[in-house]
């Protein structure tokens, strides 16, 4: 959706307001969705000072005198609370030192951090990413990220219009469905709850690993019958004709989030990294994700012009990030179930899942 930059009566951020958090996130629902992944990866990091955007480079830095927080993350708008958080200098005011390393999939960033290479990864939920939690890695989820916000979807399951033989939901059993990341990933998840209704499952699918910016010229070419597209692939495709929506995303749904290595999670730095932001989250209510302010950190980190940022769908965010108990326990059923998973009980939420860091807020 298509947001007006704010008025006069208007925080020039979107800034919190003084109500308490608890208070505020009894009225917003849910945790984060689908991100897009980009091409920039490395993990080198590049420096900038403390308060200015970061992602000029491969990474940035926001400096403070304390703790140093490497954090991986795949450059997306469902990050815009950890970039805004660098750029208005929240990381600084807790006196710690972080620095960004983009990587180029969900993949990466749970490896890096799973292997403690990285202290935190800002990532989507994978099928990998429980299975290092199986095998006693002691990653900790403790927040959630971007959700889908109502509206004009930024994340759906379209089908081609050419050849055009995939009329439906149902009429994509036996077909190939295109997704970032493939098997196991955040989007096969997304990919299975859209099916669902018309029962039909991931394992009557085929699911194909494609990049976001391949997936326009795979249904084109009628290599795939659909894809899980997000923006702002998914408005390009649907406005040029080359797809159409089957099921868009429901509001509120989010599988991405923060995730800390098992040698971070019991460190000072680690509230610390929450807060901050946390703070830059509650800052970016309502209409605010879409402020050219706060969209400036996204836009550098992305490669994304501003004016198209402005154009795209925008995400919601908790103020609180609360991580989601109950879409954790869902996204891993549904890895059992299509066989992503090197065992076969679900593995408790209260043995990853560590909420302190949003209740700490106050």
């Amino acid at each position: 959706m298509t947001t007006a930059a704010p008025g006069p009566q208007q925080p020039a951020r979107g800034r919190r307001p003084s109500w308490p958090r608890r208070a505020v996130l009894a009225s917003v629902g849910g945790t984060a969705v689908a991100m897009l992944a980009l091409s920039a990866c490395g993990s080198t990091t590049a420096s900038s000072s403390a308060g200015s955007p970061a992602g000029a480079g491969s990474a940035g830095s926001a400096s403070g005198n304390g703790q140093t927080i490497t954090v991986a993350y795949v450059p997306s708008a469902a990050y815009e609370p950890l970039l805004v958080a660098v750029q208005d200098g929240y990381f600084t005011q807790q006196h710690i030192d972080v620095r960004l390393t983009k990587v180029s999939s969900d993949a990466s960033a749970i490896s890096q951090v799973t292997a403690n290479k990285v202290q935190v990864a800002l990532s989507g939920f994978t099928a990998g990413m429980f299975n290092a939690i199986h095998q006693g890695s002691g990653l900790k989820v403790v927040g959630s990220m971007a959700q889908e916000a109502p509206g004009a979807p930024a994340n759906a399951l379209v089908g081609a219009v050419s050849p055009g033989k995939v009329t439906s939901l149902a009429g994509l059993k036996g077909e190939k469905i295109a997704v970032d990341g493939g098997a196991g990933s955040t989007g096969a998840y997304l990919v299975a709850k859209a099916l669902a209704p018309s029962h039909v499952s991931l394992s009557q699918v085929t699911l194909v690993n494609l990049s976001p910016a391949q997936m326009a010229g795979a249904l084109k070419a009628g290599t795939v019958a659909a894809a899980y597209m997000t923006a702002p692939y998914l408005g390009s495709a649907v406005s040029a004709g080359e797809a159409k929506v089957l099921a868009a995303e429901p509001a509120s749904t989010g599988t991405t989030g923060v995730i800390y290595g098992s040698a971070f999670a019991g460190t000072p730095g680690a509230q610390q990294f929450f807060d901050a932001v946390a703070e830059a989250a509650g800052q970016l209510q309502g209409t605010a994700p879409s402020f050219p302010a706060n969209l400036t950190p996204v836009a550098q980190a992305t490669g994304q012009s501003l004016a198209a940022l402005e154009k795209e769908p925008q995400y919601d965010f908790s103020p609180d990030l609360e991580p989601s108990t109950a879409l954790l326990n869902d996204m891993q059923s549904v890895f059992l179930s299509s066989k992503e998973l090197n065992y076969t009980t679900l593995v408790p939420t209260s043995g990853y899942v560590n909420g302190t860091f949003a209740v700490s807020l106050g």
